[in-house]
């Protein structure tokens, strides 16, 4: 059985044994996965077990971030889907899978599988029952009262003795204080640091959307990129021409993918016009 849960929120309280695939360089991901003899690489000391082969007869394994895997060892898994078989790096004996794996992914893999990043003959082979879950703001839109329930179970966690006297606190703070349709972007993770920087300073700054409003540019949420952000405000401000416009944007797109050619092919140019761009001084 296998299956694909897309969405921000992973119950850390399920059986499966959970595998985060971000948190291993990617040629780490297949030794963990698969598992390696003795000698098939250079530290493989002994023989080692992968995540497949510890999952056991009808265990199941969480593959969390499924989308961070890349397209050599997507093939590889694929084959275990197909044929319930796999074999450790550098070993020629076959072993059976008997288990099932759950996948979990915060990225739109319609889209990945567009910019060919991500197989579709995979994505089917795990698609067999999916579960989207809903964005917090979703979530609150739908039912309000979910919204002091999570408050109080992030409360709960860090100072259960005034449970019930905080969240009352902090939901009244919220209430008053949170944007009109604000969607928090960040999802629970977002709340979370929301509750805590109430209860450490008493306040919290909603990150803001990019607003082209006076000469003072826009109020833009912490992690954006800024050289994106200077972009656009030149954009706003009609301060590019076109030839300036494609050079800063093949700039972005190479520094994201660190790659010419995906580059290339994202932006629908020739490989060597983004390179030519992309070497142009700002």
């Amino acid at each position: 059985m296998v299956g694909l849960a897309i969405g921000w929120q992973v119950d850390r309280a399920t059986r499966e044994a959970t595998r985060n695939i971000a948190a291993f360089s990617s040629s780490l991901v297949e030794s963990e996965l698969f598992g390696h003899a003795k000698g098939a690489f250079t530290g493989a000391v002994a023989g080692r077990a992968g995540w497949l082969e510890i999952c056991g007869k009808d265990g199941s394994i969480l593959l969390d971030e499924i989308g961070e895997l890349d397209l050599t060892t997507q093939v590889k898994l694929l084959r275990v889907l197909q044929n319930r078989e796999f074999q450790r790096t550098g070993e020629s004996k076959t072993r059976k899978f008997e288990g099932k794996i759950i996948a979990a992914t915060n990225r739109d893999l319609q889209a990945e599988i567009h910019k060919g990043h991500f197989r579709e003959d995979l994505y089917y082979r795990l698609c067999a029952d999916v579960i989207e879950t809903p964005s917090l703001h979703a979530q609150v839109q739908d039912n309000p009262t979910v919204f002091v329930d999570l408050i109080g179970f992030i409360v709960q966690r860090m100072v259960p003795d005034v449970q019930e006297e905080l969240t009352e606190e902090i939901a009244c703070w919220l209430e008053t204080n949170v944007p009109a349709n604000y969607n928090w972007p960040g999802n629970f993770r977002e709340l979370e640091q929301c509750v805590r920087n109430l209860m450490i300073h008493g306040t919290y700054r909603f990150k803001k959307p990019l607003e082209a409003n006076g000469t003072n540019g826009a109020e833009v949420s912490q992690g954006i990129d800024p050289q994106i952000v200077s972009l656009a405000r030149k954009i706003l401000g009609l301060e590019l021409t076109a030839e300036e416009l494609v050079s800063a944007y093949c700039k972005i797109a190479y520094r994201k993918t660190r790659s010419f050619e995906k580059a290339a092919q994202l932006l629908q140019l020739d490989r060597r016009t983004v390179r030519k761009k992309s070497d142009s001084p700002e």
